[in-house]
């Protein structure tokens, strides 16, 4: 099975949106914690900004191949 370009880049549009959504999930569990001592190990907006602009590009990349 030999992917192209194309198909690589939208692999990684729909890889980057579930990180995305993921680390959405995340920071909204983060954010409704009981122990508010308690930190988190990542930055959770941080990550869920970065996978979504990666989206972006993949994406971008995609439709110009």
């Amino acid at each position: 099975m030999d992917l192209t370009g194309k198909q690589i880049a939208e692999v990684a549009v729909g890889i980057a949106l579930g990180v995305a959504l993921l680390a959405a999930i995340a920071d909204w569990r983060h954010r409704r914690r009981d122990d508010l001592d308690r930190v988190a190990w990542f930055d959770w907006r941080s990550v869920q900004v970065f996978a979504l602009i990666a989206a972006i590009v993949a994406f971008s990349f995609a439709m110009n191949l």
